[in-house]
């Protein structure tokens, strides 16, 4: 399925969208091609719409432009097109930030008058925060793609102060990185290891013998091991169903793939070795297809194999503060 998925997308059509930031200033450049384009077709002798080419003279402020000649219109177009382009690699960026920043001051200045005016600036806040953190620049060295280039740790003077250190060395910054995820996310094996992942709990709920044993400790056949300290006993004693219960079949059905699917945005990124969710979206509209898929997720679910390319996983780390390098103030995303 992936060999199949990936041929076609090799033969798929490549489009390219502009996804320039918008701002007045670039509509502006959008509005004065659009009205050049729409002269040059009437000088041609194709048909137009008056009305739109008088929206977009009065809108450009450029009243007398239908009196220019055919030679006229095609320079200014391509001047427009030079200077857009111009724009768009250079100021766009910026000029959608300076404007949302604007746009966020005057709304929190208005968010007492009324719940319209208070929504519309957490919107417009959020907004912000989303785009600034799509563009994670600071932490990387200007023109580098090749990941984050430095973070800062603290160290302990023997004074008792705290001093912050910058390292730049990429594998340092990796094991960083790597251990702040550990410290993170890994809370019952770091900073200490957690009864149920250490022994004997840890083969008892990892082997083969997993489910079973899940399913006898919940209901109340499971006979806890006399290693367990009392705290842990105790709270593994109190792991029971719950009455009226009824058996969960750990199970994705055609449906479940379908509706989770059909629920996600079509441009993510889903799996490491490129394949993103419009593949598996578009899958959805063929049942046996999607019967396919679903098998594919029942495998790991039920039998604990994971395929390869779902071994691997990247964590992006981005600042949340200017300048603030600390992994431990840093987002991970």
């Amino acid at each position: 399925m992936y060999t199949v998925r990936r041929q076609a997308e090799e033969k798929c059509r490549a489009l390219a969208p502009g996804k320039v930031p918008w701002s007045p200033k670039m509509q502006g450049f959008w509005d004065r091609m659009s009205l050049w384009k729409l002269l040059l077709k009437g000088k041609k002798g194709c048909r137009v719409s008056s009305r739109k080419a008088r929206r977009l003279m009065k809108k450009t402020e450029l009243p007398q432009a239908w009196r220019k000649s055919e030679v006229d219109l095609e320079d200014c177009l391509k001047q427009e097109r030079s200077l857009y382009k111009q724009a768009k690699h250079t100021y766009a960026a910026r000029w959608r930030k300076d404007f949302l920043t604007v746009q966020t001051k005057d709304a929190k200045k208005q968010q007492w008058k009324s719940r319209k005016a208070r929504d519309r600036f957490f919107w417009l806040r959020q907004m912000k925060q989303r785009e600034e953190a799509r563009h994670p620049r600071r932490a990387q060295s200007k023109g580098s793609s090749g990941g984050l280039q430095a973070i800062q740790i603290e160290e302990h003077l023997p004074d008792g102060t705290t001093s912050l250190r910058t390292i730049t060395d990429r594998r340092l910054v990796e094991d960083g990185c790597m251990q702040e995820n550990t410290a993170r996310y890994d809370q019952t094996r770091a900073p200490y290891t957690t009864p149920p992942m250490a022994e004997p709990l840890y083969s008892e709920y990892t082997g083969d013998n997993a489910e079973v044993n899940s399913l006898a400790l919940l209901e109340g056949h499971y006979t806890l091991p006399d290693l367990l300290d009392p705290a842990t006993a105790s709270f593994l004693s109190h792991c029971r169903f719950h009455k009226g219960h009824s058996p969960v079949h750990l199970q994705v059905s055609k449906d479940d793939h379908v509706y989770f699917w059909s629920r996600n945005p079509e441009n993510k990124g889903s799996e490491p070795h490129g394949l993103h969710n419009e593949h598996f979206k578009a899958a959805i509209q063929s049942p046996s297809i999607a019967h396919c898929d679903a098998l594919f997720w029942n495998i790991p679910l039920t039998t604990g194999f994971v395929p390869l390319q779902w071994q691997k996983l990247m964590n992006f780390a981005i600042e949340k503060k200017p300048g603030d390098f600390r992994l431990s103030k840093m987002r991970t995303i």
